[in-house]
C-alpha cells in the first residue's frame, strides 16, 4: 500500500507522526492517537475493518489527513482522517473517540463575516453529493445535519469514483464509561438527506480498545501544551499504546419520514 500524507508521499506512520499538528497530540484522549496506534501497531485489525468496508489488503492508497478545498467559495478545507483511494473507489474514514458533537447546518451557516460566502461553500459540498444522491439536494433541507460528516461525505465523491464513507468510534470511553454518542443518529439523518442511495455505502465501525500500560503513563498529562505533544508521539514511536479487540460494523439506513 502506498502511504500519503494529505498529497505527501510517506515511507512509514512514523513519518507522519512528524507531519501531524502539535495539537492533534496535545491531548492523550484525542482520536487521532487510537487511530495511529491502530494503524501503526494494529495493521492485521486495521486490514479486518478495510476489508469489510469493501475494499482489499493492497488498496492502492493511504492518506492521512486528506485535505479538499471546498469547491464553491472560499472556505477551510475538510481533512479526512484517512481517504483509502482505489481505481474506482473512494472510502472517507472519519474517527472518533473523546470528541464532543460538532455543529449543525444551520449554526454554521450563521458564522463569519459572509452568510452568502457560507451558503456558496454549503453549496459546493452539496454540488459533489448530487450526482450520488436520489434525490434533489437543497441547502435549506440540511439545517439539522452535522456539518462535518457533509463535507467529509463531499470528499468521498469528489474524483467520481464510487464513495463510500464510514465513522469509526473507538469505545469505551478512556475511563471505562460506555460512549453516548449521537453519531448513529447523525449518520442516518444524512444518509436520509441523500435519498438513502445503495450505491453510496454509509458506515459505523464501533471498534473496542482496551488501553496498554504505555497508555497509562500518558493518561494523565496535561491538555493543549507542547510537553504532552511531545510525549504521546515519543509513546506512539515506543510501542502499543491498546489493543484491539473487536469490531462491529453498522450499515446506516435511512428513515425517509424523518427527511424535511
Amino acid at each position: 500500500m502506498n502511504l500519503f500524507y494529505n498529497r505527501c508521499p510517506i515511507s512509514s506512520i512514523d513519518d507522519a507522526l512528524g507531519l501531524y499538528k502539535q495539537s492533534e497530540f496535545a491531548s492523550p484522549t484525542r482520536s487521532t492517537v487510537p487511530l495511529v496506534s491502530l494503524l501503526k501497531h494494529g495493521e492485521d485489525f486495521w486490514n479486518r475493518i478495510a476489508k469489510s468496508l469493501g475494499t482489499v489488503e493492497d488498496s492502492d492508497e493511504l492518506h492521512l489527513e486528506y485535505e479538499l478545498k471546498p469547491p464553491k467559495g472560499q472556505g477551510t478545507a475538510s481533512h479526512t482522517d484517512i481517504m483509502l483511494i482505489q481505481r474506482n473507489r473512494m472510502v472517507a474514514v472519519e474517527c472518533k473517540w473523546t470528541e464532543p458533537p460538532y455543529e449543525k447546518v444551520a449554526h454554521w451557516l450563521t458564522q463569519g463575516d459572509s452568510p452568502e460566502n457560507r451558503r456558496e461553500v454549503m453549496g459546493g459540498w452539496l454540488s459533489l453529493l448530487q450526482s450520488h444522491a436520489h434525490k434533489e439536494l437543497q441547502i435549506d433541507q440540511f439545517g439539522s445535519a452535522v456539518y462535518q460528516t457533509v463535507h467529509r461525505a463531499a470528499s468521498a465523491c469528489a474524483t467520481g469514483r464510487k464513495p463510500t464513507l464510514a465513522y469509526i468510534q473507538f469505545c469505551p470511553l478512556p475511563n471505562g464509561a460506555e460512549v453516548c454518542s449521537t453519531l448513529r443518529y447523525d449518520l442516518e439523518y444524512l444518509y436520509t438527506l441523500l435519498g438513502t442511495p445503495d450505491k453510496f455505502p454509509v458506515w459505523l465501525v464501533e471498534v473496542v480498545v482496551k488501553t496498554t500500560d504505555g497508555f497509562e503513563q500518558i493518561r494523565n498529562l496535561a491538555k493543549g501544551v507542547p510537553a504532552t505533544s511531545q510525549a504521546v508521539r515519543k509513546a506512539l514511536c515506543d510501542g502499543p499504546l491498546f489493543e484491539f479487540e473487536d469490531f462491529k460494523l453498522h450499515r446506516i439506513v435511512g428513515d425517509r419520514s424523518r427527511c424535511p
